[in-house]
């Protein structure tokens, strides 16, 4: 594995170095593995073996240092020094002498110092300094940053001509004493004749007459020691003929008139270019200026400038543009005009077979044609000639015979003048070497080659070329030329005669040359032929066999094992173990035995014989160790022997080192060595008597012989138990202290735990407290739970699996001081005066001081309401062991709380229980306020007053004493009232606390009296109100005496407002309360109530109830009022659904008593739970979200005020529901890919039932919701139906009851139907005939009767399931329903299909928020998430059994009821309706069944009476009992409906419930009343009706009974008649007849309704309802009960 980096670190040279060595290090080999950066390759080196010994105290030594080292600039460099030494060293860098400046580039590691980012300024010298107790040691090196070595190389690319000068130039920066060489396309460049290294450094390439060969990339390498640099050029050579691509055009110029030619040349090397006129070189002059310079693209650009033309100036110019490659030339004609003339022509050699230009050299313009002549001829006379306009004759492909000649040119300068000038034309032939090859040559051959020249002009030049060098003759190579040929003879061909050989032969004309390549082929030979050798085991090993010959031969190596003669030989695998080495040896890396026998080294390469050598290779074999124990453990006094065992070559020495000591059993007598042969081995043990804790190293075991040596390791582990860790005390605090230990000495064992013991300083150990079996891991460790300022002593232990340590050094600590646990005693308060309390108390326990008690502090606060709660804080230093405090300037009758708390020098403990108090009381400090004083006879008068500021009462009020004095002039003569003297008795009386006026009688009228009030508690009387002045009058207006303002109360209380007064005669008193624009009379009620002395009680106020209330006092002689604003508090509880387990609840805050709110308490419960929870809220809260709820349940929530007194009222009850629903399955999707809804909880379960095709019984399992489910165990080649249902969690949270499996349902229905499907077809048969005779029968009593009876009837929809695709669908109506089913020995029944209710019985109320048991109005405006369900067709099963009623039953009870003699006959009969798919039957608790005493005949024929019966017209139909399911909560109200006899459940089928409910005769005075009856209205959102809901049917809540009423006449209705607007009440009476329906009477028509219930329908035809009858004799009561 790799090494981990906490202990171990890897330097920057690949260095291993590990920090505080453990034990367990020595158990691992260490390896290095390297990998290449660019090839990838890894290489591991051998492993290696640590062994780790006892740490002994030691001075410093230095591991690993540095000298000197140079690094490049801007690299990272680590500086290594590593030091050992025990205790481990500390570590000081010095540069130059100083320690180092602060820099981020400078980095300490445990392995030396690495710095980035090497600057110039870093080089110096470097001291490290490793110190500790016993030492110091110190490593010095230099550290020089030398610059990067760079190299750049100019031209980076250079593209030229072949035959160019090339010159590469390499320019080098960085350090001195470097060393270049060049490289092309990889390969050393080595000087020859055209490639020349120059430069002090060999810094400069030169390449003179470069060839395409010398293309490629040149590469220059400077090295410097271990820095290399190297930069690149590409040289492109290539064919760089001149070529010319732009020039200039003729021209005719003016004497005088200067002109400019231009010429653009292209090759590589870029050309020269030079200017001709008529073949004659310009010479630059005053006149004649030329001006070249070459582009970026090495374009050549050449400009002939002529100033002052002459005459002699025109003719033709002619630029020519010349490299190493070739020339490349342009000319045309410029004229500048005056007299013609042609001037001398030299003569011309031309080429033959190359083209030839020819210029008659005319000056002047102008002139009128040039023509050229040969021998008399105008020319041109043939294909090659061609004379330009200019005047130029040009000749292609010359021709000796032909084309040598005079040549004449003429030029027409006037219509009969001409002038003329002639040249001759020289023709010399090339030569032509004739073709020649090399023949195939073996070695030692003659060869002769012969270069001829079959044509060309003499003399003719003939020389030889090999590989571009000039052939001498000599070392067997002649060259013997002739005339026009030259022959090459090679007497002995040999391999160095391998090469290109060129026959150049050159004339005046031009030079021409011919190259062929001469291959010397060569048999394959020895160079070094195998030899019998030796090879070592293990070692590697080459098989020497080395050949030449050309082509190169191919070496195949061939072995035959066994040491006999060899008897076939098999080619050599080649592995990586073996591989031919390029001389053609074969090298064995790791020689093994198998590797013995023969080998046969064979060569061929197609050139005569092949060869080959045998060898035989013999292995021996190297002492080797076989076998040894890596590591092994000895207890520690026990004997221990280890064995190692060896084999190879005999003989074989053994011997044992311990670590690098040869072990002489000899000299230590505890060891002892036998040695011993075992067949092939050699077994040798070393036995330790006995082994000690020195021999935890690592022995050795040496085998020995004369081919090799090799080592085993044993590292042997004493163990022991551990050495005691050493213990430190870290921190001590009051009640805990931090210990740290090192374990020093494992005993060579893994510890496995310590043990940590303490006790009181003072006690024996025997009583000693311990913290056993403390992790190995952890080296440190808190102790708690000690006393406070106590002394203890402390010891440790380690354990290994050898056993337990010594006990450690014992320590002793003394815990500090903690604040007081417990609180001051005996805590007493004593009233002294009306201002002061005395505080006595006694010190807290001594067990509970935790240290010196320094003092105290007395908090003490006013408890009375209004104060703000807080602590007044006051401080006293100890005094011993009772205290006594007194508390001062406190409120006067106040209650006062005091505790009182000890603290020491760590703090303040616990404060003693609050104890009351009240100050003494005194007299009060104000009087009363508001005095009045009012005459209400001529000798009565009233004073009256308010109550003072209870903060000023200063005790209990007692009462209030009323003082008066009469006044009078003194001597009876008239005085100012301030000089009145009271010469009169003073008058004093007392009233109780309650009473706030006064009435004072027996006053004289006249007399002028002065009153005052004042304010008594247990003191005393207080101060006296200020005083009234009163004189009774005869009259006494109305006076309110009692004082008006603001009352505040708290939600739900009683409260009285005062309105007491005064008047003769007696007042009356009037209360009104303000509306928004006038006052509205108080009326008494339960609610409200004026007492006689005028006082108004509300009780229970609401929010409602607040508002200004104003109180008038009227007698005749005048009014008062009062006007009393009453401020409700209320605790507005309100709450909002979030989510599927959440409620957020918000409400306003109430009264707070006279205190300060401090929380509220808010209790909820599962609905139909009283197990409350309570949840503590902040008094800042006003909202609160209840979490982890549980899905779709109600729960019942409820909040509370608390204060310093205790709670407050609970608000109101609220209910709330979280989101969520029962899960359904889509009908239109596949099972098991879409689940319609999952009703917003999370499906707990899934159902699967399956069974075989055309069997009974169901199989079933419950699997998780997952979207894969496997069937198993399933038989072959069968027909499966499958069917799923799936539950969630109950409202309140349960499980709901498993679906119980009963056969017969759904497709077992179904094959019911199939086996009878004859029995009913015949039954409905019959059927049809029983109706016509119904039918006929009813209109017999209609005429008997003579009455104008219109009958409706409802009719169902039988569905007759056949097997198959053919459905038959026959109507028959419920009344002959009866004859449809023969009685069997089982159930029969038939398939009922009815239509909803869509067009006219209104959208279904949702009273899904309705629950049992709970007030319907109080949820009306919670609506769930299925208030719009869609009305659907349902299927029904009806069966019949016998014996017994089923579980699900409707149940039909007809009773005669005699009038006269109260006999009541009854004819009894029970048949069922269910659904033909039930989904839950466990959940119908409730169910009503009767024994079945008539056939089914007698049963309808009592249903066909009682309709026809008048006194059912009127009937009443009362629900008595209804319970609906848990999965729509809706609660049936009862009610009462006249006018119809049918009743229909208007729930949809897949809801169960249970209703009971009657119908019985109306009451003798209903008779006369038609249809003016009480209807129910059900709690409808908004107040709206069921739109198109006729105006007689009674409009309930969902499941309650829809009843028709009956058209009351014979005339047609309108088409349509509006919905009728329900009454605002609960019942009110019809005033206008219910529009009736156009539509004749048929099934699910506007007087037809169908519903259901979950498991049963009722299906009742509505009779014909008109005039009232008298109610007769024999009157019909029928029950039905609906489950």
């Amino acid at each position: 594995s790799s090494i981990p980096e906490n202990r171990f670190f890897i330097t920057f040279h690949g260095g291993l170095y590990i920090s505080d060595v453990q034990k367990e290090d020595a158990l691992s080999t260490y390896r290095c593995i390297t990998k290449h950066k660019y090839s990838g390759e890894t290489r591991q080196s051998n492993g290696a073996r640590l062994s780790v010994s006892d740490p002994a105290e030691s001075t410093p030594t230095i591991l690993d240092s540095f000298h000197s080292r140079e690094v490049r600039a801007g690299q990272t460099v680590e500086l290594p020094c590593t030091a050992s030494g025990y205790p481990a060293p500390a570590i000081r860098w010095l540069k130059d002498g100083r320690p180092l400046p602060t820099d981020s580039r400078w980095t300490k590691r445990i392995t030396g110092l690495t710095i980035s980012d090497l600057r110039a300024e870093d080089s110096g010298t470097y001291i490290c300094e490793v110190t500790n107790t016993f030492g110091s040691a110190e490593a010095t090196g230099t550290l020089t940053v030398i610059d990067p070595l760079h190299v750049t190389l100019t031209p980076k690319q250079l593209k030229t001509g072949i035959g160019s000068t090339v010159i590469l130039s390499c320019a080098l920066t960085g350090p001195p004493e470097l060393t270049i060489r060049w490289y092309r396309n990889t390969e050393l460049v080595v000087p020859d004749e055209t490639i020349s290294i120059r430069g002090l450094s060999n810094e400069t390439l030169l390449i003179t007459s470069a060839q395409k060969s010398h293309s490629g990339a040149y590469q220059c390498f400077a090295t410097r020691k271990a820095q290399t640099a190297q930069d690149f050029a590409i040289i492109v050579l290539e064919d760089g003929t001149p070529r010319i691509i732009s020039s200039f055009s003729e021209k005719v110029v003016n004497p005088g008139e200067q002109f400019s030619l231009m010429c653009a040349a292209k090759g590589a090397p870029p050309p020269t270019v030079t200017w001709a006129l008529d073949d004659e070189p310009i010479q630059r002059d005053g006149g004649h200026r030329t001006n070249q310079y070459t582009m970026s693209d090495g374009t050549t650009i050449s400009h002939m400038n002529v100033t002052a033309p002459q005459i002699r100036d025109g003719g033709v110019y002619r630029c020519a543009a010349r490299n190493s490659v070739g020339s490349a030339e342009y000319q045309a004609r410029i004229n500048v005009r005056g007299p013609p003339s042609i001037r001398a022509m030299k003569n011309i050699t031309a080429v033959a077979g190359r083209d030839t230009l020819i210029n008659c050299r005319v000056i002047g313009y102008p002139y009128y044609s040039i023509k050229w002549y040969k021998d008399t001829l105008l020319l041109p006379d043939n294909h090659r000639q061609v004379v330009f306009e200019n005047g130029t004759l040009k000749l292609m492909d010359v021709q000796k015979g032909m084309d040598e000649g005079e040549y004449l040119c003429s030029v027409l300068i006037q219509p009969q003048l001409s002038i003329s000038q002639s040249v001759h034309v020289a023709v010399k032939v090339p030569p032509l070497i004739q073709p020649f090859e090399f023949p195939p040559a073996s070695i030692g051959q003659l060869l002769y080659i012969p270069c001829v020249v079959s044509s060309g002009d003499m003399p003719i030049r003939i020389t030889w070329r090999k590989d571009g060098q000039v052939i001498i003759s000599g070392s067997g190579v002649t060259i013997e030329s002739k005339e026009f040929m030259s022959s090459l003879q090679i007497s002995s061909v040999s391999l160095k005669h391998n090469g290109n050989y060129t026959c150049i032969a050159s004339n005046d004309a031009a030079t021409v040359s011919r190259e062929r390549q001469l291959i010397v082929r060569v048999p394959p030979r020895f160079v070094v032929q195998p030899n019998n050798q030796d090879g070592i085991y293990g070692k590697a090993g080459v098989l020497n066999c080395s050949v030449d010959g050309y082509p190169p031969p191919k070496v195949m190596w061939k072995h035959a094992k066994g040491s006999g003669n060899p008897q076939q030989y098999h080619p050599v695998p080649l592995t990586g173990r073996i591989q031919i080495l390029p001389n053609s040896s074969l090298l064995i890396r790791h020689v093994l035995e198998e590797d013995i026998g023969y080998y046969l080294c064979q060569a061929s390469n197609g050139v005569g014989t092949d060869i080959s050598k045998s060898m035989f290779l013999t292995v021996k074999i190297p002492a080797m160790i076989t076998s040894h124990p890596n590591t092994t453990i000895a207890i520690k006094g026990h004997t221990k022997e280890l064995n190692c065992t060896a084999r190879g070559e005999r003989p074989i020495i053994i011997r044992w080192e311990k670590g690098d000591t040869v072990i002489d059993p000899d000299r230590v007598m505890r060891y002892a060595i036998t040695t011993k042969d075992n067949g092939d081995e050699v077994i040798s043990t070393l036995k330790l008597k006995p082994a000690d804790r020195g021999d935890s190293v690592f022995f050795s075991c040496h085998a020995i012989n004369s081919y090799g040596e090799d080592r085993g390791l044993i590292q042997l582990t004493v163990q022991e138990p551990p050495d005691p860790p050493e213990l430190e005390i870290r921190e001590v605090k009051a009640r805990s202290m931090n210990l740290r230990w090192t374990q020093r000495f494992d005993g060579n064992s893994i510890i496995t735990g310590f043990d940590i013991e303490y006790k009181n300083k003072s006690d024996s150990w025997d009583f000693k407290q311990s913290t056993r079996n403390i992790s190995p891991t952890i080296n440190q460790a808190n102790i708690v739970d000690l006393h406070p300022a106590s002394v203890y002593s402390i010891r440790m232990y380690s354990f290994n699996k050898i056993g337990r340590s010594e006990p450690s050094k014992e320590l002793t600590i003394s815990t500090e001081e903690a604040a007081p646990d417990g609180p001051p005693m005996d805590v007493t308060l004593q009233p002294v005066t009306s201002q002061s309390i005395q505080v006595t108390w006694k010190a807290p326990k001594k067990e509970l001081q935790n240290g010196v008690i320094r003092g105290y502090q007395i908090g003490y606060r006013e408890n009375s309401p209004g104060s703000n709660g807080q602590y007044s804080i006051v401080e006293m230093k100890a005094t011993g062991d009772s205290e006594v405090y007194t508390l001062d300037n406190l409120k006067k009758f106040a209650q006062y709380g005091v505790v009182v708390q000890a603290f020491n020098r760590a703090g303040t403990g616990p404060s003693s229980s609050e104890i009351n108090a009240t100050t003494l009381e005194d007299v009060p400090s104000q009087p009363p306020e508001n005095v009045r004083a009012l005459s209400i006879t001529s000798d009565v008068a009233v004073i009256s007053w308010s109550e003072p500021p209870r903060s000023t009462l200063n005790g209990v009020l007692k009462g209030y004493r009323v003082i008066f004095w009469s006044l009078y002039m003194d001597g009876g003569e008239y005085m100012r009232i301030s000089v009145f003297r009271m010469v009169r008795k003073k008058y004093e009386y007392e009233t109780s606390p309650e009473q706030l006026f006064y009435r004072i009688a027996h006053l004289n009228r006249g007399q002028q009296y002065m009153l005052w009030v004042a304010a008594v508690t247990s003191a005393g009387r207080g101060n006296i109100s200020e005083k009234v002045t009163i004189e009774p009058a005869g009259k006494a207006p109305a006076k309110i005496i009692s004082f008006g303002g603001t009352v505040t109360t708290p939600w739900m209380k009683d409260v009285r407002l005062p309105c007491t007064s005064v008047g003769e005669p007696v007042p009356a008193i009037k209360w009104t309360k303000d509306s928004e624009d006038s006052a509205i009379a108080v009326t008494v009620d339960g609610h409200r109530l004026i007492q006689t002395n005028g006082t108004l009680v509300l009780r229970s106020v609401k929010a409602e109830d607040s508002g200004y209330y104003t109180c008038t006092a009227t007698n005749t002689w005048g009014f008062d009022t009062i006007i009393i604003n009453l401020l409700v508090q209320v605790k507005a509880l309100r709450h909002k659904p979030d989510l599927a387990s959440s409620i957020t609840l918000a409400w306003i805050a109430g009264d707070n008593g006279a205190g300060t709110i401090r929380g509220f308490v808010l209790q909820y419960s599962v609905d139909n739970s009283e197990e409350w929870k309570d949840v503590f809220i902040s008094s800042s809260e006003r909202s609160f979200k209840l979490d982890s709820l549980k899905c779709g349940t109600w729960y019942k929530v409820k909040l509370a005020a608390k204060n310093s007194v205790g709670a407050g009222r609970i608000s109101e009850i609220i209910e709330a529901k979280t989101h969520g629903r029962e899960p359904s399955f889509s009908k239109d999707q596949h099972l098991f890919t879409h689940i319609n809804s999952t009703g917003g909880c999370p499906i707990t379960s899934i159902l699967l039932e399956y069974r075989p095709k055309a069997t009974w019984a169901w199989q079933g399992f419950e699997v998780n919701n997952s979207g894969e489910v496997f069937l198993a165990e399933l038989r072959e080649a069968t027909w499966y139906e499958l069917r799923m249902r799936f539950a969630t969690l109950d409202y309140d949270g349960s499980t709901i009851p498993p679906i119980k499996s009963a056969q017969g349902e759904g497709d077992d229905v179904k094959k019911l139907f199939s086996i009878a499907c004859p029995v009913i077809l015949a039954t409905l048969g019959v059927a049809l005939l029983i109706i016509i005779r119904k039918k006929r029968k009813e209109k017999r009593l209609k005429r008997l009767r003579g009455r104008r009876v219109l009958t409706f009837w409802s009719r169902i929809m039988i569905l007759i399931l056949i097997p198959g695709d053919d459905k038959a669908t026959i109507p028959v109506t419920d009344s002959e329903f009866s004859q449809a089913v023969n009685p069997q020995s089982f159930c029969t029944g038939v398939s009922l299909h009815h239509p909803a209710l869509i067009q006219n019985t209104g959208p279904l109320i949702d009273m899904s928020d309705i629950r049992p048991g709970t007030n319907p109005v109080s949820r009306k405006n919670v609506k769930s998430a299925h208030s719009t369900r869609n009305r659907y067709s349902s299927q029904w099963t009806l069966t019949k059994c016998q014996a017994s009623t089923p579980a699900r039953t409707l149940t039909s009870d007809w009773r005669t009821v005699g009038s006269q003699h109260g006999i009541t006959v009854t004819e009894s009969d029970s048949y069922s309706a269910s659904l033909s798919q039930d989904t839950d039957k466990g959940r119908n608790s409730m169910v009503s069944t009767e024994s079945a005493s008539s056939t089914y005949e007698e049963l309808a024929r009592a249903y066909e009476h009682a309709k026809l019966e008048e006194q059912l017209q009127h009937a009443k139909f009362e629900i008595t009992e209804c319970f609906i399911s848990d999965s729509s909560s809706d609660q049936m109200t009862t009610g009462t409906n006249e006018n119809a006899d049918s009743m229909t459940s208007m729930s949809t089928p897949s809801e169960p419930g249970i209703c009971r409910f009657t119908a019985s005769p109306p009451k003798p005075q209903d008779s006369d009343r038609g249809k003016n009856v009480a209807v129910p209205i059900p709690h409808r959102p908004l107040g709206l009706p069921h739109p198109g809901a006729p105006a007689s049917t009674a409009t309930l809540p969902q499941r309650t009974l829809a009843m028709p009423g009956p058209p009351t006449g014979a005339a047609p209705p309108p088409p349509a008649a509006p919905p009728v607007e329900p009454p605002p009440a609960a019942a009110t009476t019809a005033t206008a007849p219910p529009a009736p329906s156009t539509e004749p009477p048929r099934a699910g028509g506007p007087h037809t309704k169908m519903g259901g219930s979950r498991d049963s329908l009722l299906e009742m035809s509505a009779s014909g309802v008109g005039r009232s009858q008298k109610q007769g004799a024999g009157a019909y009561s029928k029950s039905y009960t609906l489950v």
